[in-house]
């Protein structure tokens, strides 16, 4: 049981399209330009840390 991983429950994508839906389309423009920063936000700090890893062999 101790090696088992906990089960997660996410937000299910119906409920996001959803709210995301009822906001003005200013909002929504807003909603995917986010997503995108921080898609690329986390993709930096990966890379980034792949590069430092790599120069510390």
């Amino acid at each position: 049981m101790i090696l088992l991983p906990a089960t997660a429950h996410p937000q299910g994508c119906t409920q996001c399209a959803d709210s995301t839906r009822a906001t003005p389309p200013a909002t929504q423009s807003a909603y995917r330009e986010a997503i995108l920063f921080l898609a690329g936000a986390a993709g930096t700090v990966f890379i980034t840390t792949l590069i430092i890893l790599k120069r510390h062999r």
